[in-house]
């Protein structure tokens, strides 16, 4: 289960849910197109955009009797509220690449691996597809996939639902 925000659903977002569910993995640095693109897939399929973002400073060490996710830091020196202030970071990315758009969108957040994430916010929405971004440009980008593998490539491997990569690079 998911970590969202706020209990209740954004004013974008209709009630009963959409039938249709585009996931799109979000981070306040990634690409904005990403999430522009994302969107206008999701309206040319009359589908709700859930933008899930993966907490991957912190990780999932065990559950308390009533279900509850016991969630602690990688880093022990990791502030208390750091990850409040990412997530309204990423809320505030999100909401301005989709100010304006027609397609009703929200934001969820879950914790851990990115890969696991996006796939536990997909199953929980029975998404009709999950779309990332691609690899950031240049050495860094590469780095980080080597050490820590394509999070594309994991969903593909291990996904029933199409997976869309949105090239991260873009020529403007």
């Amino acid at each position: 289960m998911t970590d969202s925000a706020s209990p209740t659903a954004p004013a974008n977002w209709p009630s009963p849910n959409p039938e249709r569910i585009v996931v799109v993995g979000v981070d306040a640095d990634q690409a904005p197109h990403i999430v522009r693109e994302t969107a206008k897939l999701a309206a040319a399929m009359s589908a709700g955009l859930v933008c899930a973002w993966v907490d991957s400073t912190q990780v999932i060490y065990g559950a308390s009797l009533d279900g509850t996710r016991l969630i602690t830091p990688l880093d022990p020196d990791q502030t208390a509220g750091a990850s409040e202030a990412l997530h309204e970071r990423v809320h505030r990315f999100v909401a301005e690449q989709l100010a304006g758009s027609p397609v009703p969108w929200r934001l969820e957040s879950t914790v851990g691996d990115i890969a696991s994430g996006l796939t536990e916010v997909a199953q929980e929405w029975d998404a009709d597809v999950i779309a990332v971004g691609g690899r950031r440009p240049g050495f860094s980008g590469w780095m980080n996939e080597v050490i820590g593998g394509s999070i594309a490539g994991h969903l593909v491997h291990t996904q029933h639902r199409p997976v869309l990569v949105i090239p991260g690079a873009r020529d403007d």
